[in-house]
């Protein structure tokens, strides 16, 4: 029951993060907000990115020597470095709009 829990979680934290990108991208306002907020620093903002793709890289690195371990919820990692990667592909994509003209 144990084993199960990891990868059931790691599935509903991805599906969470992919409905609350989905809800964020349909807000307009929102998405400006962000994109002005980018731009202000950009090289501040690049620090959750970059963060985020060491993250997901350590879940890959954690499923692969956990499955190979033969741990079973070793699979609940892949879930969570794909929730991170939807994030930074979510602000790649709001800093490459085109900037706002209003």
């Amino acid at each position: 029951m144990r084993e199960a829990l990891l990868p059931v979680m790691s599935v509903a934290v991805l599906v969470l993060t992919a409905a609350g990108i989905v809800w964020r991208a349909r807000n307009k306002q929102w998405v400006r907000d962000a994109q002005l907020g980018l731009n202000a620093q950009p090289r501040l903002s690049l620090i959750l990115p970059v963060l985020m793709v060491l993250f997901a890289a350590v879940m890959v690195v954690l499923g692969v020597g956990s499955l190979e371990a033969g741990f079973t919820f070793g699979w609940g990692y892949f879930p969570l470095a794909l929730a991170a990667l939807f994030i930074v592909g979510f602000i790649a994509w709001i800093a490459r709009r085109p900037f706002p003209l209003d």
